[in-house]
């Protein structure tokens, strides 16, 4: 009987994802099971990747319809009671997961688990987040929710104290119990990139369902492994984090607090792209990619 499935969205990561997947191997548990859905790579390394992994099972798509979409596809051919969705650019330490399903398994209350990230120079990626209003969409007002709202809200807090309770936790590490999954009806295929993992620890806190940071257990998160490999492919993944919060404000936001979310990202962005214009070839690709998609 499987208890644990591994559900991995790969997108060109094989290196890392080859590293991935002998941290999961040194495990050293057998009721588990490995699926990888990889995005349409399209460059010619999945055939021979699959051959020298033969107990992974692979997922071929052939379109990259976005994160989401591709965890729910693997969601979809799992067999295990837990789901882990992980990003092919972590590392698990020795020993993790079976000490993390005996927890959780004690811990009936907890619905989506995630577990200390650190980067490769070993600082804190500090992944979770509180959750967006219409007054703390400039990020620097986030700050100062934190501080208004006490110790326990820090990031240092949230990302250090054995077990903390953060609003959101970062998609590229969430245990869940299957049955929570269904509960929740999965993953917001919406969501091509970015605001995911906000938007699905938003329905499962509008649920009653608690967020846990359990951080006695760590691993390594090569932050950005997919994502930068390019000025295009930085522009495009930059341009989907914009796209994607005016997705997440627009359904979770109501009213004039939804118009004057938008009107504070939108004013924030058109001056952050403007500024950096004649200095970024990134920030000029993003307005290209941003007008294209606009008309």
């Amino acid at each position: 009987m499987i208890s644990l499935s591994i559900i991995i969205v790969n997108y060109r990561s094989w290196n890392r994802l080859d590293a991935c997947l002998k941290s999961i191997a040194a495990q050293g548990m057998v009721d588990i099971e490995v699926i990888v859905v990889d995005n349409h790579s399209d460059d010619g390394q999945a055939q021979q990747f699959i051959s020298m992994n033969p107990q992974v099972r692979f997922i071929l798509q052939d379109t990259n319809a976005g994160f989401a979409q591709a965890c729910n596809r693997g969601a979809k051919e799992a067999k295990g009671s837990w789901f882990l969705f992980l990003n092919p650019d972590t590392i698990l330490q020795t020993n993790t997961l079976l000490p993390l399903l005996n927890r959780v398994a004690d811990e009936p209350s907890w619905k989506l688990i995630g577990i200390r990230q650190l980067n490769d120079q070993g600082k804190d990626t500090h992944p979770h987040g509180l959750f967006l209003k219409w007054w703390n969409v400039w990020a620097p007002m986030r700050s100062l929710e934190r501080l208004m709202k006490g110790k326990q809200f820090s990031k240092q807090y949230l990302s250090t104290a054995p077990i903390a309770y953060p609003d959101w936790i970062s998609g590229a590490f969430v245990l869940i119990r299957k049955t929570d999954f269904d509960i929740l009806g999965g993953w917001d295929e919406r969501f091509w990139m970015y605001c995911e993992d906000m938007d699905l620890s938003k329905r499962a806190a509008d649920m009653g369902l608690l967020r846990v940071m359990y951080n006695e257990l760590v691993c390594t998160h090569s932050h950005g492994g997919s994502s930068r490999i390019n000025h295009q492919t930085k522009a495009i993944t930059k341009s989907a984090v914009i796209q994607s919060t005016f997705m997440y404000i627009n359904k979770h936001f109501k009213g004039p607090g939804r118009t004057l979310a938008e009107l504070i990202l939108l004013v924030e962005t058109m001056l952050t792209l403007l500024v950096g214009y004649p200095f970024s070839k990134t920030k000029r690709l993003m307005i290209k990619q941003l007008l294209q998609q606009s008309s």
